[in-house]
């Protein structure tokens, strides 16, 4: 940890706080680092079957902790708490959770409802097709779709509460979209309903569309598009006011990407896919010296 990262923890630690800025010192009380974490948004944040979770910013915010740890000197676990795509900022703001640990895009409009970390990841919403395509080679990370499809679909699913909702319905109002927006509850949902023929398309983040690809009962009768609709950086989300635990994340992430720890589990939840370009720039751009 730099020498500025932890005067400014250390100063947090041993003064006095206002309103939610304490975020270490309360983790240190509690004993947890409480953690917002999605079922059905892999290989971001997903259950893993026993109890726990798991995912690309699932292991960032562990990672998070074991550093909270360390600069308090106090025993520090996380807290796993379940939310969902229409609750997760609610449960930052009413402070139910310290960090939001899933597929979390930072967007301008999103700063009044959190603090948002260094980016983690860069992606873009795409679609997914029922189709009886060829082979399908899949895109790297962080970089863009195969399979074009040949026809418009008639009707697009999305899972509710996202960016990709906010942009569909933002192309329909401009004309730019004729297709009936149907709402998921959850990712699992919009497969469903995507193998059933209730929709023609399904829209959400390239990594989470590869993922819901790979548990289809028949992948192969599944294209992705071959292009992203736009291109958006996660970030971790951290509950208003809580500089401290900010500053302490971005340090982890900072040094995540010197030490290429960002690309090792990438590679570990996106298995088979080799990083592309805008991941390796981002990574480039995160490697923050000390």
């Amino acid at each position: 940890m730099s020498r500025l990262a932890a005067a400014l923890i250390a100063a947090t630690l041993a003064a006095p706080s206002l309103a939610a800025a304490d975020a270490l010192r309360e983790a240190a009380e509690r004993g947890t680092l409480r953690l917002g974490v999605r079922a059905d948004a892999a290989p971001f944040s997903a259950a893993d079957g026993s109890g726990g979770y798991a995912g690309y910013s699932v292991d960032l915010c562990r990672a998070v902790v074991e550093r909270a740890a360390r600069a308090t000197g106090r025993p520090i676990a996380a807290q796993f708490v379940a939310v969902d795509a229409g609750n997760r900022f609610d449960a930052l703001v009413e402070g139910r959770i310290d960090l939001l640990c899933e597929a979390t895009s930072r967007t301008v409009s999103r700063l009044d409802q959190a603090d948002f970390t260094l980016p983690t990841f860069v992606t873009g919403p795409g679609l997914m097709l029922r189709l009886s395509p060829g082979p399908v080679t899949l895109p790297p990370v962080g970089g863009k779709g195969v399979g074009a499809a040949q026809q418009v679909p008639r009707r697009i699913g999305v899972l509710a509460g996202t960016t990709t909702e906010r942009l569909l319905r933002e192309f329909s109002a401009r004309g730019e979209l004729t297709a009936q927006i149907v709402e998921a509850a959850t990712h699992q949902d919009g497969l469903a309903a995507l193998t059933a023929g209730v929709i023609d398309a399904y829209a959400a983040d390239l990594e989470i569309l590869v993922s819901l690809r790979a548990q289809a009962f028949d992948p192969a009768a599944l294209a992705i598009a071959d292009r992203v609709l736009a291109l958006e950086t996660y970030a971790l989300a951290v509950r208003p006011g809580a500089r401290d635990l900010r500053v302490l994340a971005d340090c982890v992430i900072a040094e995540s990407a010197r030490s290429g720890e960002l690309e090792r589990i990438a590679t570990r939840h996106v298995a088979g896919r080799d990083p592309g370009e805008a991941f390796l720039a981002l990574v480039l751009f995160n490697a923050l010296p000390e």
